[in-house]
This record gives structure tokens, C-alpha cells and sequence, in this order.
């Protein structure tokens, strides 16, 4: 049986990543912004199921894990998150050093020193299966 599977971003209300996408829509031009906010939608439930169902596929399953981002300080969180690809539209759009200063800002609450930077964040999946003919 032939399957597909997709991941997405969690609930907003585990997505420790969630300091960094309000410092993205800030920061990014408004076609990102957009882009941004409905690629969240996939995490709704039915919504991942029902683009299974468009691309003719069963739903098999659905669920979360938890995906954990350690920095030892906030600049090397900072350069991370520039490397990270939905960061390039803000980066082109308000420069680097303007990035980087609404990051660590951002990402100063999840700080704790002599520790670093911890994030926690949900991801979700879902699998779909090809039906039988």
C-alpha cells in the first residue's frame, strides 16, 4: 500500500517558535505575511485531511511531536533562525542588522543564562494512503 505524509506546525499555544513568526510578520513584506499566517491553517484539524482527500488520498493517521531548538546564547540563535528558510523574505525586506536586533529582542524571554536558549515547539503530521482499487 502506498502512502504520503505531510508535517506542519502545531498548536499556536505549543509553538515556542511562535516570538519568532511575530517577529517575521513585523519584519516581512505583506505577501509573505499573508503566506505565513494561512500556512499555519494546516494545523487545524481537517484542514490536512481535506487536502489528503483533494489529492485523492485516504486519511491513515494523524499526530504531534515535539521538536527542540538549544542555542548557548541568543546571537547564535539569531544566525539559526537567519539560515532558516521562511526568515529570507524579512531578511530581503528590512536587512540583516534590522533582523537580527527584532530577533534577539523576540528571543530574549527565552533566555536563562549560563543556559542558552530553549525552544519547544509541536509539530504535527498526517499520513495519507493511496485507496485500492
Amino acid at each position: 500500500m502506498a502512502s504520503s505524509g505531510s508535517g506542519f506546525w502545531g498548536s499556536p499555544k505549543r509553538l515556542g517558535l511562535l516570538p519568532y513568526f511575530a517577529a517575521l510578520v513585523e519584519l516581512s513584506p505583506a505577501d509573505h505575511v499573508a503566506a505565513t499566517v494561512n500556512q499555519g491553517d494546516t494545523g487545524r484539524p481537517g484542514v490536512a485531511e481535506q487536502m489528503l482527500a483533494g489529492a485523492g488520498l485516504e486519511f491513515a493517521g494523524r499526530g504531534t511531536a515535539q521538536a527542540i531548538s538549544e542555542f548557548p546564547d541568543l546571537d547564535l540563535a539569531v544566525r539559526a533562525l537567519a539560515a532558516a528558510g521562511p526568515s529570507w523574505p524579512a531578511l530581503q525586506h528590512a536587512g540583516h542588522d534590522r533582523f537580527a536586533e527584532a530577533m534577539r529582542q523576540a528571543l530574549r524571554p527565552l533566555y536563562t543564562e549560563g543556559l542558552g536558549v530553549r525552544i519547544v515547539s509541536e509539530f504535527g503530521w498526517i499520513i495519507g494512503t493511496v485507496p485500492s482499487a
